[in-house]
């Protein structure tokens, strides 16, 4: 991996920064593959390719499109680099700051100028950030407190610890060039029962590897971990270095290839008059002339594929059929099994939201999630929700609000889930929860998206899961690791159905688990004491 890399990480995630980052929350996700056929699992990327309207699908055997898993690049062969995608934002812009700081502590943004307000974000160790003008408060020395925004309700910080800066806030989280995540991510390689293929050792820096000295610990099973740089050392082979600096062999990890997947921005690419924005979701979804099974095959879809389909859906011989206005060339339809494929239908009108509000429309049953403007879709994609497999691993239907933003987390399971559903993952980018530890959120460790995959949460591919972050409330400013909506600015609603089967409408209710965001308690208690 590039130097670049750890520069840039190093500026943002000091040493004093990592463990709150990285400190897990109860969580809801699928730290595994397993019950994806092999072929669909994410060894490596696919390169997406999204044809337009009226385009011809291309036929078994046919050059571009996208890569089928089963030949897709091996571990450890290179992937070529790809440009970050710029979330879209529609916050308005602010005026110039009075002035710019920058802290070697947690600063927590609060709804007064006093502590033991409500919390409005958190802004981490060693991130420069905007102030908007000093106002009187009380229980803060030096400087005192400062407008942490530009808005009524955006929030004040206090300046005791902080210091002036000439450094510009940055977008979190920040993702280095080349990259479509924060982080390089890896898990310690285990057979399909989860058991340590063998044991992975965590040293303090380089220089304990180097000299001989003991491991500091071993990493645990059902663990994704982050990584800031991955590097080559003679005798000792490649090893990853976290954000601590403390160094693990990559021997015995299995790294994590994120998925290149991205839905459609409907202003982009538009849908055709009378049709569906749809996806194939197998390996197996082939193109015939009928629709039925016996007709031959004439064509096959990729893994993936972006297509469009009419609305209704026939019942042929051998099972349920979608038909592709000119698959297999102009004029001339196609049919897919419909298990096959996943296709957006709007849900039933939502009452509450204004003409041009901005909401999440999320359908379980065919795994597809929109943005919506009021009441029409502006984007819409794949997702992965909660297998329901397992204790505690569904995704609840209802209609809630974003209550806070988180730019990087952690999540693991509940104590009482820890035998039945275990897992760790760390970095977790662009997490959006909307009700108790149910979140919208990136998911970098499978490309099963359009296939129910995680342990509750609704999964996003990375570059989705930023776009979406970025369309939502509560913003997010410049610094700051997190967001929580208030009476000035409620969090977007987002609502998750089953088909036209709605829950039951939680908007007004603000139900926390207790344990929910122990970091975020933690960074309040220490901004107190310093």
């Amino acid at each position: 991996m590039r130097p670049a890399l750890a520069a840039v990480l190093g500026a943002s995630l000091p040493v004093l920064a990592t463990a709150a980052l990285l400190a897990g929350v109860p969580g809801c996700d699928e730290d595994g593959q397993a019950d994806l056929p092999a072929a669909q699992r994410s060894s490596a990327p696919p390169l997406v390719s999204a044809p337009g309207p009226g385009s011809v699908a291309p036929t078994a055997g046919s050059a571009g499109g996208t890569q089928d898993p089963e030949t897709a690049p091996d571990e450890g062969e290179p992937v070529e680099p790809v440009e970050p995608v710029e979330p879209v934002k529609l916050v308005e812009a602010a005026p110039p700051p009075t002035g710019l700081r920058v802290s070697a502590r947690t600063s927590i943004v609060y709804a007064a100028a006093r502590y033991g307000s409500e919390m409005r974000g958190r802004i981490d160790p060693n991130t420069a950030f905007a102030i908007y003008g000093l106002v009187k408060g009380t229980g803060c020395a030096g400087e005192g407190w400062a407008r942490a925004g530009h808005r009524d309700g955006d929030g004040f910080v206090c300046l005791k610890a902080a210091s002036v800066t000439e450094a510009e806030p940055p977008m979190t989280p920040i993702v280095p060039e080349g990259l479509i995540v924060p982080y390089l991510y890896a898990k310690p390689r285990a057979d399909r029962k989860g058991n340590l293929l063998a044991e992975v050792p965590r040293y303090k820096n380089l220089s304990a590897l180097l000299n001989g000295r003991e491991p500091v610990d071993y990493l645990q099973p059902n663990r994704q971990y982050a990584f800031v740089e991955l590097k080559s050392q003679p005798g000792h082979g490649k090893l990853y270095i976290d954000a601590d600096e403390q160094v693990v062999p990559a021997q015995d990890m299995r790294a994590e290839q994120p998925s290149e997947f991205s839905g459609r921005v409907l202003s982009e690419q538009p849908v055709g008059e009378g049709r569906l924005a749809a996806w194939s979701i197998s390996r197996e979804a082939v193109l015939r002339g009928e629709p039925k099974l016996k007709a031959p095959v004439l064509g096959q879809l990729e893994w993936h594929q972006a297509i469009e389909v009419l609305p209704e859906v026939l019942q042929g011989r051998g099972g349920r059929w979608l038909t592709i206005p000119d698959g297999l060339g102009p004029g001339v339809p196609a049919y897919v099994e419909a298990a096959k494929v996943r296709w957006y239908e709007p849900g039933p009108a939502l009452e509450g939201v204004a003409e041009g509000e901005t909401w999440i429309d999320v359908d379980l049953q065919q795994q597809m999630l929109a943005v919506m403007r009021g009441g029409a879709p502006i984007f819409v994609t794949l997702i992965s929700s909660g297998t329901g497999a397992k204790p505690n691993t569904s995704t609840p239907r209802g209609i809630y609000r974003i209550r806070n933003k988180l730019a990087l987390g952690a999540m693991r399971n509940r104590p009482e889930d820890a035998t039945e559903s275990p897992y760790h993952v760390e970095g977790v980018p662009w997490v959006q929860y909307f009700y108790r530890r149910f979140a919208l959120h990136g998911a970098y460790w499978h490309n099963g998206f359009g296939h129910r995959k995680s342990h509750g949460c609704v999964n996003l591919a990375p570059k989705d899961a930023r776009y979406v972050y970025g369309l939502t409330t509560p913003h997010v400013p410049p610094a700051w690791m997190s967001s929580y909506e208030h009476t000035g600015e409620p969090g977007s609603v987002v609502r998750v159905r089953k088909g036209q089967d709605v829950g039951e409408d939680r908007r007004t209710i603000n139900d926390v688990e207790p344990d929910q965001a122990p970091a975020e308690g933690d960074a309040v208690e220490a901004d107190r004491r310093n």
